[in-house]
């Protein structure tokens, strides 16, 4: 059954339900008041025929009685029968008018006594026989009527709540139809497939939400097979770039003995170059699947950030020469030590000095800077790695530090194209320090990592 169908039910036999029980209410307090009349009308046969016999017992006139009862009779007809019994001090006799019925179940009897006020020794007994189903009878031909017309009502009610709950239906899962649709799409392979759904309830935001999703997956898709060419790229070129200088060094090699020395030693230096190359991306790898799964340890201790930031300087120094590009730390060396793991702090630097290597032109400037501030009472240095390179635009701006996001500038960067983890497994060192990464850039004017480390 569609939820359509199942809405269309629910609503209908819930206002069924609510209809039924209002008439069934309705019905239950009209019976209460047909009782209530036929007890009332009782009540007042009773009293009647009481007050006709106090006015014979003042007038003592029996002949007035035994008419104005059969007068009563005439104007009640469920006034079944009244025996009449007058005592007058040890005599007693009686007089029925009507007939009685002991057979009948609906027949109601009623005693009254009557004593003379001038005479305690007159009294009249008096025995009433009223006929509930005759005093009830126009109570329950109305009951009747609105019951009919209540089951007549519910009928029409019943229909016209179907028809407006099918209607209502249709229009709350007509966006889940079509996002029922839209997700067959996906499913398919069309990713980024979007909804248009123009509504500002629960509704709206689950279309929303939904765009957001196929949106998503569609990046992720990009990511994928960006991630796939990257890897593919990453692993192809120093596998193919060691495969051939192997063959090279083989082709070298007389008797066992390399030929051509240097040329030999060449190769050998090329290949370690590429294993190095593979070597550092298989753990950005490793690091990036320790982020995920939330075990990037870091080992905080007191550490001189200087000494740090100076190694990896010397550790570019060759490459800064052969690029024309001067790299320094201007850090001051009576810096009070930080709170952080060496290891980890040297592949930030690592990673932020490559890159910004990449991007910074001949006769360009690459400096480490630091700045203390204080905040909440403690004492912190930010950090900062400036280049005089190509700078990013703030669409670029928006991609840094997510998992293989790379800016436009890469087409244009020198040496190889890495694979866009570096910075976000910075961010990830950053903040297992407590700290925070950011960046400033101006197109055509170089960028500003900046990220801050707790001192002691």
């Amino acid at each position: 059954m569609t939820i359509r169908a199942k809405l269309t039910l629910s609503i209908t036999l819930m206002f069924a339900v609510a209809l039924g029980a209002l008439g069934y209410l309705n019905i239950k307090v009209a019976k209460l008041q047909v009782v209530a009349e036929t007890i009332e009308k009782s009540e007042i046969i009773e009293d009647t025929v009481r007050q006709a016999a106090r006015d014979a017992l003042i007038q003592a006139d029996d002949l007035l009685l035994l008419s104005y009862v059969k007068f009563l009779r005439e104007q009640f007809p469920s006034l079944s029968y009244v025996q009449i019994t007058w005592i007058r001090g040890d005599v007693a006799r009686s007089n029925v008018i009507g007939k009685k019925d002991p057979k009948n179940p609906a027949l109601e009897k009623r005693t009254v006594k009557e004593t003379d006020p001038a005479n305690a020794g007159n009294k009249i007994m008096l025995e009433i026989g009223i006929d509930k189903n005759i005093l009830a009878a126009r109570g329950n031909d109305d009951l009747a009527r609105l019951k009919r017309n209540i089951l007549r009502f519910f009928g029409i009610s019943l229909i016209i709540i179907a028809i407006f709950s099918d209607w209502f239906s249709r229009k709350l899962t007509q966006p889940l139809a079509a996002l029922s649709h839209v997700a067959s799409e996906i499913g398919k392979g069309k990713l980024g497939v979007r909804l248009e759904w123009d509504s500002k309830d629960e509704v709206g935001e689950l279309v929303d939400g939904f765009n957001h999703m196929s949106l998503r997956l569609e990046e992720l898709d990009h990511m994928k097979k960006d991630f796939v060419s990257a890897v593919t790229h990453e692993l192809r070129s120093p596998l193919g770039a060691i495969e051939s200088f192997l063959n090279l060094m083989k082709r070298k090699m007389v008797g066992g003995i390399p030929q051509e020395p240097e040329q030999f030693l060449l190769y050998f230096n090329r290949i370690q170059t590429n294993v190095h190359r593979l070597s550092g991306f298989i753990s950005d790898l490793l690091d990036v699947a320790k982020i995920e799964r939330g075990k990037m340890e870091c080992t905080l201790k007191p550490i001189r950030i200087q000494d740090v930031a100076s190694e990896v300087v010397q550790f570019f120094e060759a490459k800064s020469q052969e690029q024309g590009v001067r790299v320094q730390s201007l850090l001051d060396p009576n810096l009070t030590p930080v709170e952080g793991d060496a290891d980890r702090l040297r592949q930030v630097f690592v990673n932020l000095l490559s890159n910004a290597l990449k991007f910074t032109p001949k006769g360009g400037q690459i400096a480490i800077k630091g700045e203390q501030f204080r905040e909440n009472g403690n004492r912190f240095l930010e950090v900062s790695v400036l280049d005089t390179g190509k700078g990013m635009d703030k669409e670029d701006l928006n991609s840094l530090f997510k998992k293989f996001q790379q800016g436009k500038n890469i087409t244009t960067a020198k040496g190889t194209r890495g694979t866009g983890l570096g910075l976000f497994i910075i961010k990830s060192i950053v903040e297992a320090h407590g700290g925070k990464v950011s960046v400033r850039s101006t197109l055509g004017k170089g960028s500003q990592f900046l990220f801050n480390l707790k001192m002691t």
